[in-house]
């Protein structure tokens, strides 16, 4: 029997990978298999002409790895990843289409959002890095359920969206430097009389599978005594607030406010109770594992960012942005950076001249 063709191959490889995660996640919620597939389209890298350069469809080749990524990496000084972004012409980027104020999608239905923009500053430091300024970049819209898989299946080099830093997650992905903190809370209708989550016994509450608030409110599923509802993504979970087929929704503060805002009655709505976990949620972004070169690049671009006052004005710019489509803004407390999320800039700040002061370090001692 002859061999499939590799391109071919590639696509089963990334094709299996995105099967058994929707199993395995549908399996752990008791629900049906949910549509996660990704949505490709092309764009221009930032800061440069890319007029003819490239063509607005995807080979399914490029949302897999090659079989011979590492001798490619091998030859050209690059990493694997870089490889493969090398050896295609482009760079998949994921979004979500509702993570607002990190990633979703603006009023022409491109991406937007503080995480979109951090991966643009980091593309443009892989084009001056890998001497590609035709660099394009691909968006690739998933949910969050997928976004490991993903990786895994080299069909999305970063996922530019709000992912929280766990150690589950880190065998199977790694993480960028965090950029933000986070604590999650609950949403819910103003005047229904819930002000925690221990309010919520004989009702229903709502998260979305495969995030942090799920393991959350799993462990105090018992005790509280509510109904947990599954969503596949936060646009499914606050239509089941907002049709009152759950009583409260769990999840990330600035999420939640995020979720609120671009509501049509933003104020019918309130952001309630003490965070359900003593520890904040660290977002970063989501890289391929066992690829330091790579996760280094992407670090130093971010650690730049932090360094300089680019990063509270891109905080500043994607949060005070007029939100579509209902034209709300996000609540001006949200707006502003928090001493967590400061404490994180400043921590990153220092991953280069960390790694700078053991180069100098290492070359005085030979």
């Amino acid at each position: 029997m002859p061999l499939l063709p590799v391109s071919f191959r590639r696509w089963l490889r990334f094709l299996s990978f995105s099967l058994m995660a929707l199993a395995s996640h549908a399996a752990l919620a008791g629900g049906p298999p949910m549509a996660g597939m990704p949505r490709l389209s092309t764009l221009a890298a930032p800061g440069w002409d890319a007029s003819g350069a490239g063509s607005n469809a995807v080979n399914a080749s490029d949302a897999s790895s090659s079989s011979n990524t590492s001798a490619a990496a091998n030859t050209a000084g690059d990493s694997p990843t870089m490889a493969r972004i090398r050896e295609r012409g482009r760079i998949l980027l994921g979004y979500r289409q509702t993570a607002i104020p990190f990633s979703y999608v603006d009023a022409q239905d491109q991406p937007a959002g503080l995480a979109w923009a951090l991966c643009q500053r980091i593309v443009l430091a892989l084009q001056r890095e890998m001497a590609m300024p035709a660099l394009r970049i691909t968006p690739v819209r998933v949910i969050e359920q997928m976004r490991g898989p993903l990786v895994k299946a080299d069909a999305i080099d970063i996922d530019c969206a709000p992912s929280t830093v766990t150690a589950a997650r880190e065998q199977q992905v790694a993480f960028s430097l965090p950029y933000y903190a986070a604590h999650v809370r609950l949403l819910v209708r103003r005047g229904a009389g819930i002000e925690s989550i221990d309010d919520l016994r004989g009702l229903r509450l709502v998260v979305v599978q495969g995030t942090t608030a799920e393991r959350l409110v799993r462990a105090r599923h018992a005790g509280a005594g509510f109904q947990l509802l599954m969503a596949r993504d936060y646009d499914d979970a606050f239509r089941m607030l907002r049709q009152r087929r759950a009583q409260a929704l769990a999840l990330d503060d600035v999420l939640l406010e995020g979720l609120r805002a671009t509501s049509k009655t933003p104020h019918a709505y309130r952001i309630v109770g003490e965070p359900l976990s003593d520890r904040p949620e660290y977002y970063a972004l989501v890289l391929p594992k066992d690829d330091p070169v790579f996760k280094d690049k992407v670090d130093t671009a971010l650690a730049a960012l932090f360094r300089r006052a680019e990063m509270a004005r891109l905080q500043r710019e994607s949060f005070q942005t007029a939100l579509s489509p209902h034209r709300h803004g996000l609540a001006p407390e949200a707006c502003e950076a928090s001493a967590q999320t400061l404490a994180l800039w400043a921590q990153g700040a220092s991953y280069g001249a960390t790694q700078e002061a053991g180069a100098s370090s290492s070359a005085a001692g030979s």
